[in-house]
């Protein structure tokens, strides 16, 4: 026997759509709301930075080259810029072999090493070289980490000490506080 359409059954499918678009619509409008506070917090980061010397298109550049799948990527690029660079006469050639001393800025593997370390030392990565375990490379990777992560936790403070003060000059006094002042030095100077 074939099923027979019973009556309402459109109803019930029309409030079953509904109730599944309401539900996918509440789960969109929540992750939109994220985004958007996301984007505040994101863009209010980058104010600060910008206050601190640091300009927008470092984080931008930071951020790419450490999401990048393919880490040889960001160096090829950098490559190709210093090539465009050097065609402009901005920066020395890199192509010309020239004098031994002159190439003192090339980093050897060690000091990739130890500069992979600190940088995931300095933003709390995992403490995970990657290397064989107790190879020298595996120490010197887990040496440079732990000086990153100590160079954090020394100089943080002072400058979240900093930017708290900035922050504290930034608002405005407590009510009452400047007229209590006033009133206990009128000549403008404090007794």
């Amino acid at each position: 026997m074939a099923a027979t359409a019973a009556i309402g059954d459109n109803q019930k499918a029309e409030q079953q759509r509904r109730v599944t678009l309401a539900y996918y619509h509440r789960t969109d409008r929540d992750i939109a709301a994220k985004a958007r506070t996301l984007a505040g917090e994101k863009k209010a980061n980058r104010l600060n930075a910008k206050a601190a010397g640091i300009p927008s298109s470092q984080l931008d550049h930071l951020l790419k080259s450490f999401e990048a799948e393919d880490q040889q990527k960001p160096v090829d690029k950098l490559k190709r810029d210093m090539e465009n660079l050097a065609y402009l006469g901005l920066i020395p050639d890199p192509s010309i072999k020239g004098d031994l001393f002159s190439r003192v800025d090339r980093v050897d593997q060690e000091g990739m090493v130890q500069a992979k370390g600190f940088y995931a030392g300095l933003n709390a990565l995992d403490r995970v070289s990657g290397y064989d375990g107790g190879s020298p490379e595996d120490k010197l990777f887990l040496a440079s980490y732990d000086a990153g992560r100590a160079e954090y936790d020394t100089v943080l403070p002072d400058i979240m000490a900093r930017i708290n003060a900035e922050a504290d000059k930034e608002a405005p006094p407590p009510e009452g506080e400047d007229d209590d002042w006033e009133k206990a030095a009128p000549n403008g100077r404090p007794n």
